[in-house]
């Protein structure tokens, strides 16, 4: 079992995660692998419910998804139960998740792959739209709580986004971004 087995490769790789904790939390984030034929990532948890949740159980489990809704939705709230797989920490449209151990060194996350489960092996090609929309979402995250300059320079990338998204993406993308719109306000 590596990473690679689960669609990870080197760099960056945004997942849905899920954590257990007061409560259940989703939300988008960035596994970093430096090697995919290991067992051992990182990300960086940064003062949220996700790394609350990390600290009580030492778990994360990441969900390979394609979804832009699914990034959307987890981007500003936590999914309900009709997007998971009833007793899984496992989303419906998920292409695999895996179970992570977590240890927590301030806002570095040191992850060990434990187990997981491909669900889904189909081809799809690289869509613009879609990776708009993830830088998209990074951004509108960040232009919820910063304020003056950066605030109106957010602004900007989004609505370029949205251009790109509009030209390239499918009904879902487009759909997806008029909703973050609505999540942040614009």
């Amino acid at each position: 079992m590596r990473l690679a087995d689960f669609g990870f490769s080197k760099g960056i790789n945004e997942i849905i995660a899920v954590t257990v904790g007061k409560k259940l939390n989703t939300a988008p984030i960035g596994i970093i692998v430096e090697d995919e034929n290991s067992i051992f990532a990182m990300a960086k948890l940064y003062p949220s419910e996700t790394k609350e949740n990390v600290k009580v159980s030492g778990k994360l489990w990441a969900n390979v998804v394609l979804d832009p809704i699914v990034f959307t939705i987890s981007a500003f709230e936590d999914l309900s139960d009709e997007y998971f797989i009833p007793g899984k920490p496992a989303l419906k449209n998920a292409m695999a998740y895996c179970e992570f151990d977590v240890k927590l060194d301030n806002s570095k996350a040191h992850l060990r792959l434990v187990s997981g489960e491909v669900l889904d092996c189909r081809i799809r090609a690289v869509n613009r739209g879609f990776n708009v929309l993830i830088e998209a979402l990074v951004h509108a995250t960040r232009y919820k709580i910063v304020r003056g300059e950066t605030k109106r320079k957010l602004r900007e990338m989004i609505l370029y986004y949205k251009e790109i998204v509009d030209k390239c993406g499918s009904e879902r993308e487009k759909e997806a971004f008029d909703l973050l719109l609505k999540y942040v306000g614009l």
